[in-house]
């Protein structure tokens, strides 16, 4: 693959997309500065240029992947905020629905998702990396507030034990989406969950 790019920024992006599906296709064992530079079709020495150790390039490719997870909480908090405008209401179904459709954006990154996985496994022994793909992370702090100012907004309890829940059951379904059955609905899954919810 041949990689046209100018700038410094543009050249990192390049190394991370081209690492992250590195990763996603054959594992992180295969990760190398060199797969990258071939993987991303820049000059020999590019990715070394940029990240001098495997551990700065795994940085550099967990900081890409957490960017990207941030701006998809970022954009759904967006659209329940401006479903709870004075006058807007949302039931369960639609919750359900929007959640739904966040499942399905997530694991429609196949490499993305993929490289995540692999990337959680791969550094049980690096927390400060690991935390950015994990509970620990900014990330998961927007998600935490979103979903409790979801379940709010639908008239569900929204405690953080019913937070974590969710998150972890939306979670769930993107690992099964990405890695078992990229045809299996989670709508049905996140709408029983809900009216669960509703009835305790």
């Amino acid at each position: 693959m041949s990689t046209n790019v100018t700038s410094g920024s543009e050249r990192r992006e390049a190394i991370a997309d081209s690492g992250i599906r590195i990763i996603a296709r054959d594992g992180v064992r295969a990760l190398t500065h060199r797969a990258v530079d071939r993987e991303a079709g820049i000059p020999q020495g590019s990715t070394s240029y940029h990240a001098k150790t495997r551990l700065a390039l795994v940085e550099l490719i967990v900081d890409a992947l957490a960017a990207r997870s941030k701006a998809d909480a970022e954009e759904l908090a967006a659209v329940l905020n401006a479903r709870f405008e004075p006058g807007n209401g949302l039931d369960v179904e639609e919750l359900a629905t929007l959640l739904a459709g966040l499942v399905e954006a997530l694991a429609s990154r196949r490499d993305d998702m993929r490289a995540r996985y692999a990337l959680l496994l791969e550094l049980r022994d690096d927390p400060r990396a690991r935390a950015k793909l994990t509970a620990d992370s900014e990330v998961h702090a927007i998600t935490r507030q979103m979903t409790a100012s979801a379940l709010t907004g639908a008239g569900l309890p929204g405690s953080g034990t019913h937070v974590e829940e969710l998150i972890a059951l939306t979670d769930s379904l993107v690992f099964h989406r990405t890695a078992i059955d990229a045809t299996a609905s989670p709508r049905a899954i996140l709408a029983a969950y809900l009216r669960g919810t509703a009835s305790t």
